[in-house]
């Protein structure tokens, strides 16, 4: 067994344009800011889930030209984070779909520094009810 139990989650991401990705999270996702240490940024995506935002010249990683790492942000309204999304002239990777073999609907968009943005609803009653959470 574990020694404790895992209290939150914290993705990290990291950029060469650290001022446009907070721009982003901020101004387009409006997610809340909790921590700022200058070179770092987190944000909080739900409850105890987070982001965090990096200034490749700072971090113990850098930003890659294509990143290998997908940000599923899970939403009750696909189709209007779609259109908002667009509205925002922000790229989308994969336009609106739904797959009736797993029951979701999703798009892929991205953000400022190449990561895939995956904005999914699940339709199973079962799994709204895991990851639906108010």
């Amino acid at each position: 067994m574990p020694p404790t139990r895992i209290a939150s989650q914290i993705t990290f991401l990291y950029y060469q344009n650290l001022a446009a990705a907070q721009q982003f999270y901020e101004g387009i996702l409006g997610l809340e800011k909790v921590e700022d240490q200058g070179w770092a940024k987190i944000y909080r995506v739900s409850g105890t889930a987070f982001v965090g935002l990096v200034d490749e010249a700072h971090g113990s990683l850098k930003a890659q030209p294509e990143n290998a790492v997908m940000l599923t942000l899970v939403v009750d309204d696909v189709p209007g984070w779609y259109a908002y999304l667009r509205e925002n002239k922000v790229k989308i990777r994969q336009e609106y779909g739904r797959s009736e073999t797993i029951q979701i609907e999703y798009f892929f968009a991205e953000d400022p520094g190449g990561y895939v943005l995956e904005f999914e609803c699940f339709l199973k009653p079962e799994l709204t009810a895991v990851f639906h959470q108010k």
